[in-house]
């Protein structure tokens, strides 16, 4: 299954086109890429081989679909707000204020998180500045290697902004590899980066970035 969007995005003087595809069964991947006058300035590159090994088959073109819309928005988001960086161009002095809306994450259980090679994060969910709750956001976690993300648990948070992620951890991790738990509520966002030794030891979890 092939299917993709495009958009042209105009942030400030400058336009951008986002394209966001996925390239099908043999390449297993949801891709976007940002071009500035022809020239790519940002990828990202998320792997939905395990997400689609658990959906039946009948459900799984809609499921991709919504993922990949997802991704597309995202990206988007991140463009407009000023998250990604333009190479050769510093970015605005105003920009620096652009985390003041997003959201933070905050693990509840920082030294049990990780036990009988299994990962369970329990993460609460707030907006930065004001603190409120922020309820039915998406909440995923994914592993994270030279540009390449595996997608490993998704949830929502609850009424009170709370989520649970629970799954084994991958027998061999890359040296360099990052945990990394991203939450959005279609228009804020937030996340926790872990940074991961080769094989993480139960009694001295990675520390949050």
């Amino acid at each position: 299954m092939n299917f993709g969007f495009n958009s042209n995005v105009r942030v400030g003087e400058a336009l951008f086109h986002v394209q966001t595809e996925d390239r099908g069964p043999s390449h297993p991947y949801l891709d976007t890429v940002v071009y500035l006058s022809g020239r790519v300035i940002h990828k990202r590159s998320i792997s939905y081989e395990q997400f689609a090994a658990g959906i039946m088959e009948n459900e799984l073109a809609q499921k991709l679909h919504e993922r990949l819309a997802l991704q597309h928005r995202e990206v988007i988001a991140e463009l407009e707000a000023g998250m990604i960086s333009i190479p050769g161009k510093p970015a605005p002095a105003s920009e620096t204020a652009v985390d003041e809306d997003e959201l933070e994450l905050h693990l509840l259980n920082p030294k049990t998180w990780f036990a009988a090679g299994t990962v369970n994060l329990e993460i609460s969910l707030d907006q930065k500045i004001s603190k409120e709750t922020i309820a039915d956001a998406a909440v995923q976690v994914f592993l994270e290697h030279e540009k390449h993300r595996s997608v490993c648990a998704e949830a929502r948070t609850d009424s009170q902004g709370l989520a649970t992620l629970k799954f084994p951890m991958p027998a061999h991790v890359p040296e360099g590899s990052s945990l990394v738990v991203r939450a959005t509520d279609g228009f804020l966002f937030g996340e926790l980066r872990f940074h991961l030794k080769a094989k993480p030891r139960e009694k001295d979890p990675a520390t949050v970035a």
